[in-house]
């Protein structure tokens, strides 16, 4: 075996124990943790362990037990609006128990009301056990094709009528540890919730009357069984995440990523033919000294980005914005690069709950110096006067826009006393790392990238600015940007449209081979529209493409949020004005940082290419 192989599988054995699940003896106690009350339709979460119509969570004197159970960046665990506490179910490792009684709760009209408008809004519940969220299961003929939805129903709804989901069991799916079999680790928590009356949990016919919640004061005993069933051995590449994804239509994929694939070979053809022929025409020919040659091969080609070789680059308006928005952009795709490379080699996984929100909030804290060297390499480059200031705009503009749409979010949670607002200790970290991490890092990176030379031009600019022709209806910048944004939206449709299921109707389709090539697509088919249209744009004469190849790399963005915009009004279910306030917040939120990333994409793309054209270009 070489030694590659072997360091390959010392990695994934080493990436196995890392998502390897806590191993247990045999009658352990296990934990089982409240985390919330979500419903799709109301984008509200409520914290479970705060309802009155419940079980109390704990009953004991350890009072260590009732703190929330939180890492160490609170802020993602509040966004989702997770606060887990420990409740008073006994779950031993591999004892089954056929019914026991939790306890019994006395209902006040209140209690009851308020239950029924949860079960009536389709309020899931969500428990956790040994860091598995309790999910409800589909099953098929062969095992492999099982798949877990995250959560169970509070209650049913028949014929008008609510009826509380008092009794639930436990089906937990173990296997042997691999470094000692007398012990197990769990692979599979899931709920089945039923609704019976009296606490009658083990019932001897099909026919059985459930509990009903009525406006009236009432008694309510709540029950559960547990069932523990073994599981076949999980391969080193396997994790017990993997059954929280829904495999797509395979079929539907495979032709939309034929079709993307068709269109991105398409524009990379346009692009290696525009470099041959800017690059081929200037270099030296046996006809370099005959001028009327020359001029005749010159008219021949598309000529007027030749004319403007004394005006590409000249420093863009408003260039002081432009440099953090591009350093911003930088930050964002190393962060968003590293999270899909720690996804394909196991480290974090799409199926859990939080995992991805957390991998890129911490990814982004420390990849701010990266923010701060690449906004002030631009902002030499238009030769700015105050790095100190820059650094500065660059500390605060995305941070700051994130920082005010999770405020309003808070507010509106705080309104209806929802766990999705961020507390006070969410606050208090976040603030902390904005300017005690962030803001020094990205301070750290301006200087370096201050001290660095300045990247020099190939041709320098005149001090009066050429004279721009009009150009024909299809050659404003209006057209180019509409162009520009909806080829790749074009190669990304269909798993974006997937992206927005997991998003909003809590089922993630999103696998790594499918995700991760629709994300190379989006950036090839991103950089390869901004330099042809870019090119267009200096064939009519027109130098001012610094922001336009960055608006133009951004361009898609807009188009998935009015495809997100047309997504909650025909597809979703969501309900409410406050709920549509989320869904939109979230969205916008989401397809702004997209778009600074594909802007910054185009940007750089089309800056290195207009670079190579005028160092290479021969005018006389």
């Amino acid at each position: 075996m070489s030694n590659r192989h072997a360091l390959f599988l010392s990695f994934i054995s080493f990436i196995h124990i890392i998502q390897a699940s806590t191993c247990y003896n045999r009658a352990e106690l296990i934990p089982l943790y409240y985390n919330k009350l979500f419903s799709q339709r109301i984008q509200i979460p409520q914290r479970y362990a705060s309802q009155q119509f419940i079980c109390p969570p704990y009953t004991d004197n350890d009072w260590s037990q009732k703190s929330r159970q939180s890492n160490w960046l609170v802020v993602d665990q509040d966004w989702r609006g997770d606060w887990l506490v420990k409740s008073d179910y006994k779950i031993t490792a591999l004892d089954n128990v056929d019914c026991n009684v939790l306890c019994t709760k006395i209902w006040t009209i209140e209690d009851a009301m308020v239950a029924k408008q949860l079960i009536m809004e389709d309020y899931q519940v969500e428990w956790w056990l040994d860091e598995l969220p309790g999910a409800t299961a589909s099953y098929t003929n062969e095992v492999n094709t099982r798949a877990y939805r995250v959560g169970f129903p509070l209650g049913q709804v028949k014929n008008n009528q609510a009826f509380i989901n008092n009794h639930v069991t436990f089906n937990i799916l173990y296997e042997p540890c691999e470094s000692n079999t007398e012990q197990i680790q769990i692979v599979g928590f899931e709920v089945y919730p039923d609704s019976v009356a009296n606490g009658q949990c083990t019932r001897t016919s099909i026919d059985y009357t459930m509990q009903e919640v009525t406006e009236q004061r009432k008694s309510i005993t709540f029950t559960y069984s547990i069932k523990w069933k073994e599981m076949k051995q999980l391969t080193p590449l396997q994790s017990r995440w993997d059954m929280y994804l829904m495999t797509p239509n395979p079929e539907t994929h495979f032709y939309a990523m034929i079709n993307s694939l068709i269109t991105v070979l398409f524009l990379l053809g346009i692009v290696t033919i525009i470099l041959i022929k800017t690059l081929r025409k200037d270099q030296p020919s046996v006809h370099e000294d005959n001028s009327d040659y020359r001029i005749y091969d010159d008219f021949e080609d598309i000529i007027g980005w030749r004319f403007i070789h004394r005006d590409v680059f000249r420093r863009p308006m408003f260039g002081g914005l432009l440099a953090p928005m591009v350093g911003s952009g930088m930050q964002l795709l190393f962060s968003f690069t590293i999270t899909l490379v720690c996804i394909v080699f196991g480290n974090c996984h799409p199926g859990k709950p939080g995992d991805l929100l957390h991998f890129i909030s911490t990814t982004y804290i420390w990849t701010s110096v990266i923010a701060g060297y690449y906004s002030s390499r631009i902002y030499k480059v238009f030769r700015g006067r105050s790095w100190f200031f820059n650094t500065i705009l660059t500390s605060i503009l995305v941070p700051g826009s994130i920082f005010t749409c999770l405020m309003i979010e808070s507010f509106v949670g705080w309104s209806f006393h929802s766990s999705r607002a961020i507390s006070v200790k969410g606050w208090f970290i976040l603030t902390l790392l904005w300017f005690l991490v962030s803001t020094p890092l990205t301070f750290l990176g301006a200087f370096i990238g201050d001290r660095r030379e300045r990247i020099e031009h190939p041709t320098r600019a005149t001090q009066m600015p050429r004279f721009i022709p009009d150009k024909r209806w299809y050659q404003t910048y209006s057209v180019s940007i509409v162009v520009g944004g909806i080829i790749p939206f074009a190669v990304v449709f269909i798993d974006y449209d997937e992206l927005l299921k997991s998003l909003w109707h809590g089922e993630i389709h999103l696998f790594k081979l499918y995700g991760i090539t629709s994300c190379l697509l989006l950036s090839i088919s991103t950089a390869c529209v901004s330099i042809i249209l870019i090119f267009f744009q200096l064939c009519n004469e027109d130098y001012h493409w610094w922001w336009m190849s960055f608006v133009i790399g951004g361009a898609s963005s807009l188009y998935m949020f009015i495809y997100a915009i047309i997504f909650y009004w025909i597809r979703t279910d969501i309900e409410g004005v406050v709920s549509g306030v989320i869904y939109i917040v979230h969205t916008l939120m989401g397809c702004g940082l997209l778009g600074l990333v594909t802007g910054t994409i185009g940007f750089f793309c089309t800056y290195h290419v207009i670079r190579r054209i005028y160092s290479a270009v021969k005018v006389d």
